[in-house]
């Protein structure tokens, strides 16, 4: 038998034992189409997906980010994380894991159903019921200035599908948008939190004692309800929150 033959057989063994070793992972499939590649199954903690990544960083995401059903239905495939590597992405860095608000469960659970892989069984809708009273009015904010220096602002950030109204409160202003993917769940969340800030610092007596957002997906489904007031603003403009941290810790679905 040639060297070249021998040589040949052993990258075949080689490459055979890497994708066994690959398929043993886990597959997180997020509603914006990225696919996460994990060493274990994720785990549910109140709002958030707690994941451990191929690398062994533990982080997590909002629940209604992560495409639940997919998720599941893949990985009952068996296929693990044996994919192309350019199917695989996640932007941004690792979030630190968060303490869970509420129990295990309100959600969905996991159980493994003597099989070996996850098995979803759901105790409620996967997606949160929005906050009541925090949603778009047919009565327009009081100021039309303050209207007028939202839209320029959002115009100018690139904010462009929104809708405004009068929020849950006379001075309160709301805005409502679409964000069909975590980028832009965060990038809106991010803008609406900006342009706050610079109105407040430039007005402050005519400013919005709040902001109330609420960010829905192109389907109706809800992506996230805040209230921001301008401490919170502030503290996420300033960057000392993270986007992700800030959005687990002060979501109001």
């Amino acid at each position: 038998m040639s060297r070249l033959r021998i040589f040949g057989m052993i990258v075949a063994v080689l490459l055979v034992t890497v994708m066994a070793a690959n398929a043993a992972g886990y597959v997180v499939i997020l509603k914006s189409g990225h696919k996460i590649r994990c060493k274990e199954p994720m785990r549910i903690e109140g709002p958030n997906a707690i994941l451990t990544l191929s690398t062994g960083t533990v982080t997590s995401y909002p629940l209604q980010l992560v495409d639940l059903m997919e998720t599941e239905r893949y990985n009952q495939l068996g296929l693990g994380d044996a994919l192309e590597i350019e199917e695989l992405g996640v932007a941004g860095t690792a979030i630190a894991t968060p303490t869970p608000r509420t129990s295990l469960g309100d959600y969905a659970t996991f159980d493994t159903g003597g099989s070996g892989q996850p098995n979803l069984g759901t105790t409620t809708e996967p997606t949160p019921v929005p906050t009541p009273g925090i949603q778009l009015r047919m009565t327009r904010y009081p100021d039309p200035r303050i209207e007028q220096a939202f839209a320029k602002i959002f115009e100018e950030k690139g904010l462009l599908i929104y809708k405004t109204s009068q929020g849950t409160a006379p001075d309160f202003f709301f805005v409502q948008t679409t964000t069909d993917s975590e980028r832009e769940v965060f990038r809106a969340l991010e803008t609406v939190a900006e342009a706050y800030v610079l109105i407040h610092g430039l007005h402050r007596e005519l400013a919005p004692a709040a902001v109330e957002l609420e960010m829905v997906q192109t389907s109706g489904k809800p992506a996230g309800t805040f209230r921001l007031t301008p401490e919170l603003a502030d503290e996420l403009v300033k960057g000392d929150t993270p986007p992700q941290t800030f959005y687990i810790t002060n979501v109001i679905f």
